[in-house]
């Protein structure tokens, strides 16, 4: 982290404290059904928390989208570069399991119309 922003955050820090400080008075919050009360020290508390919890939630998931498009691209721009002879080597040993069912098929035909010699043995 810089300086510059160290320094940023400490003032800001030391003004939202000296602002809570300074409003003490107890308030009652009521949200929807619910109401309760607290001072107003708490609630700005509450808020700034609420905030920068809300504000780390918005910035992580856009990170990580983020880098999913990156790894995306990334198997596309493979994808991409990949080389012909890749290609040529997957093309050619489709080509050879075709000619091997084909080989299967025949040998499977040939074997069907043999003569069926019987296999019991007279004892």
């Amino acid at each position: 982290m810089k300086k510059s922003s160290l320094i940023i955050l400490v003032v800001l820090l030391g003004l939202i404290a000296l602002f809570s400080f300074q409003n003490r008075d107890n308030v009652t919050v009521q949200f929807f059904l619910f109401r309760w009360n607290t001072s107003q020290f708490v609630l700005i508390v509450a808020s700034f928390v609420a905030g920068l919890l809300s504000g780390l939630l918005v910035s992580v998931t856009g990170y990580f989208r983020k880098r999913l498009n990156q790894e995306a691209g990334a198997n596309k721009t493979s994808q991409a570069n990949r080389k012909p002879e890749a290609d040529n080597a997957v093309r050619d040993l489709e080509a050879e399991v075709a000619d091997l069912k084909k080989e299967i098929a025949q040998l499977k035909d040939q074997y069907e119309r043999a003569p069926q010699v019987s296999r019991s043995g007279g004892s």
